[in-house]
């Protein structure tokens, strides 16, 4: 029987994933986004129209949903505008990075170890775009899994083709 060691490591040997070339997502994806936003957008508002019509409130209260809704709203868009170029994907020999967000930027790291199942996906908008989504899925808590939406057919393709050769031969 082996003796246990569990040797700690020193943070200057760790790598750092911030130095991988990240490919972006399609830029036409940036049109689905704002097209799902607005839609929502729309939706909301004639209900809180409806809402302040039907319901009798003081005129201040309107104009405070008003104005903080825009602010929201507008903090929204930013993220689409400004934060599009951060999303962004790689693949490296032990797993796949995901890269998204302006005002929170999140970066996931799938080890491919961990991954169960994966798919391509495209939505009904997407569908106009001619746009998909990469679905991995992990072992585990759902909180692990991975979606990069706005791949091209070619793109996704390839990567789940990798990534499953990457699984097979963990």
């Amino acid at each position: 029987m082996s003796e246990f060691s569990n040797t700690p490591l020193k943070l200057e040997d760790i790598p750092d994933f911030k130095d991988v070339k990240l490919q972006p997502i399609h830029p036409g994806f940036k049109n689905i986004l704002i097209i799902r936003f607005s839609i929502g957008l729309i939706v909301t508002g004639l209900l809180i129209a409806v809402l302040f019509v039907f319901i009798l409130l003081p005129l201040w209260i309107p104009l405070l949903v008003s104005v903080l809704s825009l602010l929201i709203f507008t903090m929204i868009y930013m993220e689409f505008f400004i934060g599009f170029p951060i999303r962004q994907f790689a693949l490296r020999e032990l797993d796949i990075i995901y890269r998204h967000g302006f005002f929170v930027t999140k970066e996931t790291i799938v080890p491919f170890s961990r991954i169960q199942h994966i798919e391509i996906k495209q939505d009904l908008l997407m569908r106009q775009y001619k746009l998909y989504a990469l679905a991995i899925y992990t072992a585990g808590e759902s909180t692990g899994d991975l979606k990069i939406s706005g791949l091209d057919l070619d793109t996704a393709q390839k990567l789940k083709s990798k990534v499953l050769h990457k699984v097979k031969d963990e």
